[in-house]
């Protein structure tokens, strides 16, 4: 059995992490975006603008050298042209640097704005000034640590009370009291989370 692929909408997304220098450069998470809406296309192949792209670089003898920030931009906008409906989903946007994710975040308000498609971004990030300021022309749903505690709480409770069932907690013997002392706790710290 084969999984049909959707041809209304194409997904990407990536998680930047500040620790790792190739998962907080705009140029290559621009690029490993651009690589999962190219080969998500199911029979389609790989998709005409990626191999457009290919094809001149061949001919100037680039094949291997990384594509610069305009050139993913430009591909980028391309492929979304392509589905009805993009949705690219960035976690932990403020992980990359102040100083470069501005190229990131104009490149993405670029995409929006210049795609004849519908583009959506989802992304997780704390609420810095310059991230707020690059979306601020979009709609946007904004969710605070606090508009989801209650989940957070439940699942706690819920994770406690198995653990201590299945004796993987505390090989089991966890007093009520313990455990309630255990999930506030986990419930204080969490954050939100």
């Amino acid at each position: 059995m084969t999984a049909e692929h959707d041809t209304t909408r194409n997904v990407a997304y990536f998680y930047c992490n500040r620790a790792e220098q190739n998962r907080r450069d705009p140029v290559n998470i621009l690029n490993a975006l651009i690589q999962q809406l190219v080969t998500q296309t199911g029979t389609m192949g790989i998709l005409k603008p990626a191999v457009e792209i290919y094809r001149e670089r061949e001919k100037c003898g680039q094949t291997s050298s990384k594509l610069t920030l305009q050139e993913s931009l430009t591909l980028l906008i391309k492929i979304t042209n392509i589905y009805p409906q993009t949705i690219i989903c960035i976690d932990a946007l403020d992980e990359v640097g102040r100083d470069i994710r501005i190229y990131l975040l104009k490149s993405l308000k670029s995409v929006i704005e210049r795609s004849s498609n519908l583009v959506k971004i989802v992304a997780t990030a704390r609420n810095d000034p310059d991230i707020l300021l690059q979306f601020s022309s979009f709609p946007r749903i904004d969710v605070q640590p606090d508009d989801h505690s209650d989940d957070i709480i439940n699942f706690i409770h819920s994770e406690v009370r198995r653990d201590v069932a299945d004796g993987q907690l505390l090989h089991g013997k966890v007093s009520d009291e313990l455990q309630l002392e255990i999930c506030d706790v986990l419930s204080r710290r969490s954050a939100g989370m």
